[in-house]
């Protein structure tokens, strides 16, 4: 078959019109004139006839009626001209048009360059700026990438951060106002073939698609006009690992447990997903406290997936399994390493193999463990020694399988100790306590002593013991329900009963009876006693058997509904144009200050060793010397007085070493524990100073710092509060009259912590 139109040819029985121009196929060799028409054998001959056949030549002296039908019909010639495809000349044979003039052109599918195509998306830029322009990265000049945009949408505003795999920004989502980003700059990429490359791509991209509760979203990634690879990652408003161990120290057993478990579960899932983290350290696993209204919740969120190429480093060497020291490719064996690594650190407070390079930890790691778990914290149990010495296998094989089941088996290990203490503590438990010391780990060959309560029922001891540490009785586990019941039966015969522990037990049980005659009698006979009615303040405990609720529990301060004072300013602390610590740090708080007082903002920390300010207000005279100043920070804390005991002498130290550059004749008056505004617990300081004006005038500088948690265990910051008054501040004579006398009385009176920490 062929078109006789455009002659192109097509299979017989492929199909019956052209695809071109939808002209009828006709069998090769047939005689057709060309332009046949698709409609030409559905039509009849009396609807195919011109309008000059059925229609005589008019006049041209037509009325205006005539002239108006005569404009209808060439409207209506013209557009049965246009449906049929014919032009005025066409004529008709027999029952085909046939096309006098040239044959109609042939009409192609256009070619497109893909780069014309318009982009799917608006890029967010300044007007007269050209996108690439904003996604620039200069490596020579790091910090000059402030400001840039990437991809359109990203504005970084901070930088926050350089190790060996490149920079780190923090940036804020143009089209979501209040949404803050992690743009990192991966400038050590180095693949040795472009295989590995786009091994590293496609795991990028994949990583966009996961949303795990325990991961750090990736949003986006690319490489800018420079060929510098980016990440766009979800920023994490918590501590790392690393920092907690270096403001805290080593972690509770318990709390190693819940945080190791959940980044093994997160591994395990995003394993399963043919991903590979690389570069599992403390610096890389960040915790953020979750708020609800009956309690405090810790969730792990593993980030910096896609980052690291694999190659040791400075910043991970320590953690490295032996084949990634030694050149191999990395493998799921190798994240359990490191994550095992991490476990042991957060024990202990050290790492496992203390080599300063590649070639020492080799020869170490072999070896084994030097310092067991046990040797350094007594009250863990033996089973942890066990688990990391599976996890720490020179042989990727001889490791967990899975991470999940490395975060079991340490979770098990590390938290049995604490069951066996917990059912110790318990008096109706431990009079009858049965110490089981035949008990079989899930976990390991070495036994696990188990204390079980001969007063529980059976099913709930073994409830406990399987949920809580993971070990099985012996007795149960070498049960066999195939064996029959006589096979497991005592092989000594039935013991009789001695007939003198008989008499013994009689002669207990008619005392027992006396005693209660006595008592019962003793009671009959007792005078009524007046009913005594408890204190308002007075703890109840209407549970019998319960111990007493305890008087000592941490409650915060209910929220004061303050009025504004007169003339004042209102301000609340907010996270909005935060940066550096500050916003790592927040904390939430209110207050008023009098309207003449200057106010001089948030200033974030320029150094490590300094923290920085949320607010900061003086007064001066109209010479512009000092009269009265408050500055408020944050300080580290653990959420409460007695837990933050510990921390105030270092705190007293770091405020004389800065006091002492700031203020001439630098001296402390006092230190201790004080109340702010009657309720809130706080650390106090007490200072003073003096020394002359440019007048030769003696200025005399008296302040007071305060140290204020949050009264909730576990909250990791608190308020530092700086008072300073000086001789020129009215009403103001020594140091007992800061914040008490003054504008900084009334100023002080009105702060209020903010209740969501």
């Amino acid at each position: 078959m062929h078109c006789p139109k455009c002659g192109q040819n097509y299979p017989d029985g492929y199909q019956r019109f052209c695809d071109t121009d939808g002209s009828r196929l006709v069998p090769n060799g047939a005689e057709v004139h060309a332009g046949v028409n698709v409609f030409a054998s559905i039509l009849t001959r009396s609807e195919l006839v011109s309008q000059d056949e059925v229609m005589p030549e008019l006049p041209n002296d037509l009325s205006a009626g005539d002239r108006r039908n005569s404009d209808i019909e060439r409207r209506q010639d013209k557009q049965m001209r246009a449906f049929f495809d014919q032009e005025p000349e066409d004529e008709l044979r027999g029952d085909i048009f046939v096309i006098e003039d040239e044959p109609t052109p042939k009409f192609f599918g256009r070619r497109v360059d893909p780069k014309q195509i318009p982009p799917g998306h608006v890029d967010l830029v300044e007007r007269g700026l050209l996108p690439i322009i904003l996604n620039e990265f200069d490596i020579s000049d790091p910090k000059n990438f402030v400001g840039k945009t990437v991809k359109g949408r990203y504005r970084v505003t901070e930088m926050i951060g350089e190790d060996d795999t490149g920079f780190a920004y923090l940036a804020e989502d143009r089209i979501i106002g209040d949404k803050r980003v992690v743009v990192r700059i991966l400038t050590n990429e180095d693949f040795e073939d472009e295989i590995t490359g786009s091994i590293y791509a496609e795991e990028r991209i994949s990583l966009t698609h996961i949303n795990h509760p325990n991961v750090a979203r990736l949003f986006d990634s690319g490489s800018d006009s420079n060929g510098n690879t980016f990440l766009v990652s979800e920023h994490l408003d918590g501590l790392t690992v690393d920092e907690i161990l270096l403001i805290h120290g080593e972690f509770t057993s318990l709390r190693s447990a819940k945080i190791i478990r959940q980044a093994a579960y997160a591994l395990s899932d995003v394993h399963n997903e043919g991903i590979l983290h690389r570069d599992i350290r403390p610096a890389n696993i960040s915790v953020v406290l979750l708020e609800s209204v009956e309690t405090e919740t810790e969730i792990v969120k593993v980030n910096n997936f896609g980052v690291a190429s694999g190659f040791p480093n400075e910043s991970n060497l320590a953690y490295q399994a032996p084949e990634t020291l030694d050149g191999r490719i990395p493998t799921v064996a190798s994240d359990i390493y490191s994550l095992a690594v991490v476990a042991y650190e957060m024990l202990t407070g050290r790492i496992p193999f203390d080599g300063k390079s590649a070639k020492e930890l080799l020869r170490q790691q072999p070896t084994g463990l030097e310092a067991k778990p046990t040797n350094i914290r007594r009250e863990l149990s033996p089973e942890v020694d066990h688990i990391f010495e599976k996890a720490f296998a020179v042989d990727p094989r001889a490791r967990y399988v899975t991470a999940r089941d490395f975060g079991d088996a340490f979770y098990s290990a590390a938290t049995a100790t604490l069951l066996v203490r917990s059912i110790e503590s318990q008096p109706e438990v431990a009079e009858d306590a049965v110490i089981v010391h035949h008990a079989e780990s899930r976990v390991s060959d070495q036994p696990v002593p188990v204390l079980l309560a001969e007063k529980e029922p059976e099913e709930k001891a073994e409830k406990l013991v399987a949920e809580k540490i993971a070990v099985i009785p012996a007795t149960a586990a070498n049960d066999s329900e195939d064996e029959p019941a006589w096979t497991r039966r005592s092989t000594d015969p039935i013991a009789e009963p001695n007939s003198g522990w008989l008499k013994i037990a009689g002669i207990a049980m008619v005392g027992i009876l006396a005693s209660g005659f006595i008592g019962w009698y003793y009671m009959l006979s007792k005078p009524a006693e007046p009913e005594y009615q408890a204190a308002d303040n007075s703890v109840q405990n209407t549970n019998v058997g319960e111990p007493p609720t305890s008087v000592n529990t941490i409650v915060p301060p209910l929220r004061r509904n303050i009025p504004q004072p007169p003339d004042t300013e209102f301000f609340e602390s907010s996270k909005q144009n935060l940066k550096g610590d500050l916003i790592r740090n927040f904390v939430g708080f209110m207050i008023y200050y009098p309207k003449d007082w200057k106010v001089n903002g948030s200033q974030e920390s320029r150094s490590a060793n300094t923290r920085g300010k949320f607010l900061d207000i003086s007064k001066a005279t109209s010479e512009g010397q000092l009269k009265e100043q408050m500055l408020v920070s944050y300080y580290p804390s653990k959420g409460t007085i007695d837990n933050d005991a510990e921390r105030f002498p270092q705190m007293l130290k770091e405020t004389n070493e800065t006091l002492k550059k700031l203020l001439p004749g630098y001296q402390v008056v006092s230190d201790g524990r004080t109340n702010v505004n009657k309720d809130w617990p706080a650390y106090e300081i007490r200072f003073q100073g003096s020394g002359t004006s440019e007048t030769g005038e003696r200025l005399v500088v008296w302040g007071r710092r305060l140290f204020i948690p949050a009264a909730r265990p576990g909250v990791r910051n608190g308020f530092e509060i700086t008072m300073l008054a000086t001789s020129y501040a009215d009403g103001v004579h020594s140091v007992d009259d800061v914040g008490v006398r003054g504008e900084l009385a009334e100023i002080l009176r009105t702060f209020e912590p903010s209740q969501n920490f």
